[in-house]
């Protein structure tokens, strides 16, 4: 179809062409005969046309330039040449050029300057010698034709900095523009823009390897589909504090986003209210992974709280968990503190090493455990002391109990690995509250205090059970030896 449109411009052209030609040749205008001109004319048109260039570029307008404009310019001198028109030449040429240009890029703007020159050149020798016909006198024509040649080269050169410069431009925006396509489809942040009603207007290429989501299917789609439905609600409140907050509002927070698998993940939103941009319009979300940070926040935060050898909170761990239950203490459930420490762990780490004392605590972590209620806490605060929060504590009577069943439970000897069986045994010391206004600290201090004051009544008592023991045997003996 082009082809046929370039033939018929052609043709017309021509017929147009042959009388304007005769009356011009009438009155001298022009020096060559009207037919010939007129069968110029149909082929400098073709030579003009797109789909000739195509064709002469095998289906391209940036393809062998040289040729197409060399043949461009060969048709004009030709033209110009025979219409005794050799003066206009570098005008006419200029207008060759510039299409060339346009199509073909700023790399054509030399060549097209050169065979302006040389055309030009040879046109007025052609001139001076006689060779070539013209309607103005020869001195004339020199005169013209250098003052529209500097014209004219002047033009030239113009457009192809100018188009040079445009082709830098768009090269460094396509360079740009592949780089960041690039970044985006090899990043693991997913980045979408919204309008004001949640609808998803852009979303990168990442979502697919990310997500596993449809680029196409999220476009025009509510963008809270891509969050977790037990999240919703607060994604929502979330972005309508932004929008209201106005343009350039930044906010960051966590969300639960769901891939197509159904696998549920931390992210990160980071969202920019550009609603007002005219060249965004838009919630510009960037949504990055923290999955594996958070684990990590989470693991890190547990063992800052926890002892390693035996999983129990640690002191720091014990503090904050009587302070959550200290400020729920009332007169009818109270919260009690026993402070315990091992009586001969340090015998058993002199005797057995450090392995079995190991061993031991892990053994006694595990029974004073299961001799708490569901609702009590254990932890272990140091080298050999341990300590119970005892949680909804009605009365003394209470309290005693569970010390008695926990110092039942260190009496019992503990099998090393190696067969030998230790036996430590523990001072428990104790410290209640009934009200809210108690401090952590000082509670654990009472505690350790009261566990002081069980451990030198138990010393006592050791110590003056065996004085009565020894003093049984004198007595026996001596008893026995009288009557010999």
């Amino acid at each position: 179809m082009p082809g046929a449109v370039a033939i018929a411009t052609a043709v017309l052209s021509g017929a147009v062409a042959l009388p304007a030609y005769s009356w011009l040749h009438t009155h001298g205008l022009v020096s060559g005969a009207p037919w010939e001109l007129a069968l110029m004319t149909p082929l400098v048109v073709l030579a003009g046309l797109e789909p000739v260039q195509r064709w002469i570029g095998s289906g391209r307008l940036d393809n062998r330039p040289a040729v197409r404009l060399t043949l461009a310019y060969a048709l004009f001198a030709a033209y110009t040449w025979l219409a005794g028109w050799s003066l206009v030449l570098p005008a006419t040429a200029i207008l060759v050029a510039v299409v060339h240009i346009q199509r073909s890029g700023s790399q054509v703007w030399r060549p097209a300057v050169l065979l302006l020159a040389v055309t030009t050149a040879l046109g007025q020798i052609g001139v001076a010698t006689g060779a070539v016909s013209t309607v103005v006198a020869p001195a004339v024509s020199h005169v013209a034709t250098l003052a529209i040649f500097l014209l004219s080269a002047s033009g030239v050169l113009s457009v192809g900095l100018a188009v040079s410069e445009r082709q830098h431009v768009e090269a460094a925006l396509a360079r740009a523009d592949a780089r960041l396509r690039a970044l985006m489809e090899s990043s693991s942040d997913v980045l979408t823009v919204s309008d004001a009603r949640r609808r998803l207007t852009y979303v990168s290429p990442a979502v697919e390897r990310v997500l596993g989501q449809s680029q196409q299917d999220l476009l025009g789609a509510d963008l809270l589909t891509m969050v977790d439905p037990g999240h919703r609600d607060h994604v929502a409140a979330e972005l309508a504090d932004v929008v209201t907050a106005g343009r350039g509002t930044r906010t960051s927070f966590d969300v639960v986003v769901t891939s197509s698998g159904g696998d549920a993940r931390w992210y990160e939103w980071t969202v920019h209210n550009l609603l007002g941009d005219r060249l965004v319009e838009g919630l510009v979300i960037e949504q990055r992974d923290v999955t594996e940070r958070l684990q990590h926040q989470e693991e890190l935060r547990f063992a800052a709280a926890h002892d390693d050898l035996t999983g129990l909170p640690n002191r720091t761990g014990l503090l904050e968990r009587l302070g959550e239950d200290l400020a729920m203490a009332e007169t009818e459930a109270g919260v009690a503190v026993l402070f315990l420490d091992l009586d001969r762990f340090k015998e058993v780490n002199d005797t057995h090493g450090h392995a079995a004392g190991d061993e031991v605590l892990v053994a006694l972590a595990k029974r004073l455990r299961a001799g708490l209620r569901p609702h009590d806490h254990l932890a272990r605060i140091s080298g050999d002391e341990f300590c119970a929060i005892l949680t909804d504590v009605h009365d003394v009577a209470e309290v005693a109990g569970v010390v008695g069943r926990l110092a039942q439970t260190c009496d019992v000897p503990v099998a090393l690995r190696d067969g030998t069986q230790v036996s430590v045994g523990a001072s428990i010391g104790v410290s209640l509250a009934f009200s809210p206004d108690r401090e952590p600290d000082a509670m654990l201090a009472q505690a350790d205090d009261d566990m002081y004051a069980d451990k030198r009544a138990r010393r006592w008592r050791e110590e003056n059970e065996a004085r009565l023991g020894l003093g049984r045997q004198n007595a026996e003996a001596t008893a026995e030896g009288g009557p010999a």
